[in-house]
C-alpha cells in the first residue's frame, strides 16, 4: 500500500480507506450480518473541486459489502455525484470490501496471556466511600423514588475533582435540569463546578454508540455515567438479546461506566435489576439503592446502598448517604445505616454488630443478641474469625467481671 492510500481499522465494527492526495475517505461502520452477507453503513467524504456534497459528504448509506452488484451500482453513485469520472471509485469500493471482509474474518489475533501489560493502579475510585470500578461496567437499581439520578449525578461530580474525564449519557431528563441539580449538589460559581459533559440521547445506545464512541475520544473522557439502561435498550428489557447488544455497544465505547436501572417487580426485586438475567450478569458489580422514609418536614432523604455482585473485588459493606435540601444548597453527608431503623435490618448482621459496640463499647454476646433482637448462635457466628466478611475486625476480651465481651479490633497499629 502507498502512503497515499491508507486503510486502518478505526475501532470495533469502524474500517476506513484515505486517498489522501485526493481528499477521499470511505468509512464503513455499523457492520453487521444479514443472511451471512456482511453489511455496514458507508459514508463517502470528499473535497474535490466541483463535487456535490452534503457536509462534506457524497453519499451516507447503507451498503453490502458481500454484494458485487452493490459495489457497481454504488461506484456509478459516487461518479455521479463527485463529478469526477477519473476516479475509479470501482477499484476503491472493491479495495475497501476486500480488505474490511479479510480483516472481519481474521478478527483479533490470538496472544500469549503474560505478554499483555499488567493493569497498575486501583480497580476501583471513591465516590465519598462509595466504591466506583474504574474502567468496568457498573449498575446501580433502584425504585423510581430511590435518588439513582441525583447519587450518579454526585458521584460524576466527585470523579470530576479527582481528575477523571467525566461523562453523563443522559434518556430521562435534560442538561438544563441536571445543571440545576449541579449547583445545588456543588456551588453555583461556574467557575468552580466539577466538569462533567453531557449528552442527550433519544434512541437505543445500540443507534447512539457511534456519536458517543466520537465524542469521547473528541474529548479525552474516561468514564460514563448512563442514565438510564432501560430508556437506552433497543427492545423490551426482558429480552436477553437487548440486554446483551446494550452492553455490546458499551464494550464497545470501551470506557469505566455506571449505569442506573429499576428494580425487579417480583418479590426478589432488590436483588437483582430489572429485566433479563444478563443486565445483572454483564455489569462487574451491582447495587440496590433503598430510599428510607423522609425527615418530618420532608427535606431530608437518606439511601441506603447494598452491594449485590462484586466479580473483581470483594463484596463490600452497605453505605449510606443523606440528602439534606433544606437550604439552598444540596448537602450529602455519609450516615451509619445500622442508626436508621428503616434501613438497618438489611445490612449483614456483622455490620449491626459493628455498629452497636461502636456506640456502646464492648459487649457481651447476650447484650448484643437483645440489642440487635438476634440469636446468640447467630451473634456468635458473625464474630467467627472463620465467618470472612468482616468478622476480622471483631476480638473477645474478658471483663472486670469476667465474662467475655466482643470488641471491636484495633487497627491504628496494624
Amino acid at each position: 500500500m502507498t502512503r497515499d492510500r491508507e486503510f486502518q481499522q478505526i475501532n470495533d465494527g469502524t474500517y476506513q480507506l484515505r486517498i489522501v492526495s485526493l481528499g477521499i475517505a470511505l468509512t464503513v461502520d455499523r457492520l453487521r450480518r444479514e443472511r451471512h452477507e456482511l453489511v455496514g453503513e458507508l459514508a463517502v467524504a470528499c473535497d474535490l473541486a466541483g463535487a456535490r456534497t452534503v457536509e462534506g459528504f457524497l453519499s451516507v448509506a447503507d451498503f453490502n459489502l458481500s454484494s458485487a452488484q452493490a459495489r457497481t451500482t454504488r461506484s456509478k453513485l459516487l461518479a455521479e455525484r463527485s463529478e469526477a469520472p477519473d476516479v475509479d471509485w470501482h477499484g476503491l469500493l472493491e479495495e475497501l470490501c476486500v480488505r474490511t471482509i479479510a480483516a472481519e474474518r481474521q478478527g483479533v489475533p490470538l496472544r500469549p496471556l503474560h505478554t499483555f501489560a499488567r493493569v497498575d493502579g486501583d480497580v476501583i475510585v471513591s465516590v465519598d466511600g462509595w466504591p466506583w470500578l474504574r474502567d468496568q461496567a457498573m449498575m446501580t437499581f433502584a425504585d423510581g423514588v430511590g435518588l439513582k439520578s441525583y447519587l450518579a449525578l454526585y458521584g460524576a461530580g466527585c470523579l470530576s475533582r479527582q481528575g477523571i474525564a467525566v461523562g453523563y449519557v443522559d434518556w430521562e431528563l435534560s442538561g438544563h435540569e441536571h445543571r440545576a441539580r449541579l449547583e445545588r449538589l456543588f456551588g453555583d460559581d461556574p467557575a468552580g463546578l466539577p466538569l462533567i459533559h453531557y449528552v442527550r440521547c433519544d434512541r437505543a445506545l445500540i443507534d447512539e454508540v457511534d456519536r458517543i464512541t466520537r465524542e469521547c475520544r473528541k474529548l479525552g473522557l474516561e468514564y460514563l455515567v448512563f442514565d438510564s439502561a432501560g430508556f437506552g435498550t433497543a427492545g423490551p428489557p426482558e429480552a436477553a438479546e437487548h440486554a446483551l447488544a446494550y452492553f455490546r455497544a458499551v464494550r464497545q465505547i470501551g470506557l469505566g461506566s455506571h449505569h442506573l436501572a429499576h428494580v425487579n417487580r417480583s418479590e426478589s426485586g432488590d436483588q437483582k435489576p430489572f429485566g433479563s438475567a444478563f443486565w445483572h450478569n454483564s455489569a462487574r458489580a451491582t447495587w440496590f439503592a433503598r430510599q428510607a422514609a423522609a425527615s418530618p418536614d420532608g427535606l431530608r432523604l437518606t439511601v441506603g446502598l447494598f452491594n449485590r455482585k462484586s466479580n473483581l473485588t470483594r463484596m463490600h459493606p452497605a453505605i449510606g448517604f443523606e440528602f439534606d435540601f433544606s437550604g439552598g444548597r444540596t448537602v450529602v453527608r455519609r450516615v451509619e445505616l445500622a442508626a436508621v431503623d428503616e434501613l438497618a435490618p438489611q445490612l449483614p448482621l456483622w455490620q449491626r454488630i459493628a455498629h452497636a459496640i461502636k456506640a456502646g463499647g464492648p459487649q457481651t454476646m447476650d447484650a448484643l443478641a437483645e440489642a440487635l433482637d438476634a440469636k446468640v448462635d447467630s451473634i456468635k457466628k458473625a464474630v467467627s474469625p472463620r465467618r470472612g466478611t468482616g468478622a476480622s475486625m471483631f476480638t473477645q476480651a474478658p471483663g472486670a467481671d469476667g465474662r467475655v465481651r466482643i470488641a471491636l479490633v484495633d487497627r491504628r497499629h496494624r
